[in-house]
C-alpha cells in the first residue's frame, strides 16, 4: 500500500482556502479542523481486525501504521479504522492521534463532516467521515485522510471512496441552515420488519462542516412497485452531535425507498423532499 509521508509537524496540515463551486453545492477548501465537541463513546467496543480491509499504510522509524475498513469507501457516512503497532507487529501503547480529511480536486480543495477520533485501546483508532462526494477521474488526488502521530509525525493518506450503489448522503436546502447534507446510516439491504433507522445532519458553513441538532427527520417508507407504505413507524429524533434515531418498519420483500423532510418546530424546512432507496430481502 502506498502512502505519503511528510514528516515532522506540530498541527494539522494547512491549504491554501481556494473558492469552488460544484453540481451538489458550493464548497471552499477545508483544512481546519471540524471536528465538534461531543460526549465520545469511551465503552470497550471490540472489533475483528481480522475481518477489515487494509486500503493504505506507512512505516515510520519505530513505528507502522494501517488504514483499514470494513469493505471500501463510498460516497456516505463511513468508518475508517487506523492501527499503530510496533515494528514487530505489537500493539503500540501510549499514542496520542489527530486526523482531518480533504479533497484535493487538482486546482482547488474542500473538506467534509467528520467526527473526533476514538481511542479504542492497544493502538486502535477509529474515525467517522462523510463523504459528500466520490472521487472524480483526473481531478485531483481524491480524498485524503490527514493525521498526526504524537503531535509529531505527520502523515497523508490517499482514500480510495467510490460512488455509493444507493444514495446515502445527499444534500438539501433549508430555511434557516442553508445547505444541510443527510445522511442516512442504513445499509443498502435489510431485513424485514421494525428496525432503528438513523442519520446524521451536517450544515455547510464556509470552510466547516458542524453538525445540526434541533431538527426532527420524518420519514414516510414507500414499495413503489406495491404502491404502499407502511405502519408504525417513528421520526427520526436528536441525540446530540447532528445524530438522529427513529423506527422504520418494512412489511416485506421488495424494493422501497424512505421519503424523508426535515422539520424544526413543527414546521417544514428542507426544501424538497429527500428519497432513499432500500432493497429488503
Amino acid at each position: 500500500m502506498k502512502s505519503i509521508y511528510l514528516g515532522k509537524t506540530s498541527m494539522l496540515f494547512s491549504m491554501a482556502a481556494i473558492a469552488l463551486v460544484y453540481s451538489l453545492s458550493g464548497c471552499g477548501n477545508n483544512a481546519q479542523n471540524q471536528q465538534q465537541e461531543e460526549a465520545v463513546d469511551t465503552t470497550n467496543t471490540l472489533v475483528d481486525i481480522t475481518a477489515l480491509t487494509k486500503i493504505a499504510d506507512t512505516t515510520l522509524t519505530d513505528k507502522k501504521i494501517n488504514v483499514l475498513v470494513k469493505d471500501s469507501l463510498t460516497s456516505k457516512n463511513e468508518t475508517i479504522y487506523i492501527q499503530v503497532t510496533d515494528q514487530d507487529g505489537s500493539p503500540a501503547t501510549d499514542v496520542q492521534l489527530d486526523y482531518d480529511v480533504v479533497m484535493d480536486m487538482g486546482m482547488m480543495s474542500h473538506g467534509g463532516p467528520y467526527y473526533p477520533v476514538m481511542d479504542m485501546g492497544n493502538g486502535l483508532f477509529k474515525a467517522e467521515v462523510v463523504f459528500i462526494m466520490a472521487n472524480m477521474k483526473d481531478m485531483g488526488k481524491g480524498w485524503i485522510l490527514n493525521a498526526v502521530l504524537n503531535k509529531t509525525d505527520s502523515l497523508s493518506f490517499l482514500l480510495p471512496v467510490s460512488e455509493a450503489k444507493y444514495a446515502r448522503t445527499i444534500p438539501v436546502g433549508t430555511k434557516d441552515d442553508g445547505r444541510v447534507f443527510v445522511s442516512l446510516l442504513l445499509p443498502n439491504e435489510v431485513k424485514t420488519g421494525s428496525q432503528p433507522i438513523d442519520f446524521t445532519l451536517h450544515k455547510m458553513e464556509h470552510e466547516a462542516f458542524p453538525p445540526l441538532d434541533n431538527y426532527t427527520v420524518e420519514i414516510e417508507p414507500f414499495m413503489p412497485d406495491m404502491g404502499h407504505g407502511s405502519p408504525d413507524n417513528k421520526a427520526a429524533v436528536g441525540k446530540g452531535s447532528g445524530r438522529y434515531s427513529g423506527i422504520v418498519n418494512f412489511t416485506m420483500k421488495g424494493p422501497w425507498t424512505i421519503k424523508v423532510n426535515l422539520f424544526k418546530k413543527g414546521e417544514k424546512v428542507s426544501q424538497e423532499e429527500l428519497v432513499f432507496p432500500v432493497e429488503v430481502k
